[in-house]
């Protein structure tokens, strides 16, 4: 596989700090069998804070918001699992779970009321591959 180093053509996501290739994950995903574990029902009932469920009340600007076009999310595959990232900081702590993709599936299954999606959770060394240094 080869990207650009810039990723100009590929589907990133951005979280934070942290930014990884949706790309690379996928192929790594197809190609290797150990670079993800499918969890078939994952956990997905505590994002809700993250999506634009209900406008923010006057003068209340979220700290965190992930963007979804909301016409689009009704069209998603939730059969079609989520990628999600354990996150470690660089002194080794664990900064928990982030979707890295499917997020517009994440919004229309907690508008249907779904609370578990299939999910890839990334081994370490694939969010590694997929991670897309950020320069600020």
């Amino acid at each position: 596989m080869t990207h650009s180093p810039m990723h100009e053509d590929c589907q990133t996501f951005r979280f934070g700090t942290w930014q990884w290739c949706v790309d690379t994950a996928e192929e790594l995903i197809r190609d290797d069998p150990s670079a993800a574990t499918l969890v078939a029902e994952g956990d997905i009932s505590g994002l809700g804070k993250l999506l634009p469920f209900h406008p923010d009340p006057p003068g209340v600007v979220p700290l965190i918001r992930v963007h979804v076009d909301i016409d689009y999310a009704m069209t998603t595959d939730l059969s079609k699992p989520i990628i999600a990232a354990r996150l470690v900081s660089e002194a080794g702590e664990d900064c928990g779970v982030v979707v890295v993709d499917g997020w517009h599936r994440v919004f229309r299954a907690l508008w249907e009321g779904r609370v578990h999606l299939p999910t890839y959770l990334l081994s370490n060394e694939t969010e590694r591959a997929c991670r897309i240094p950020i320069f600020i």
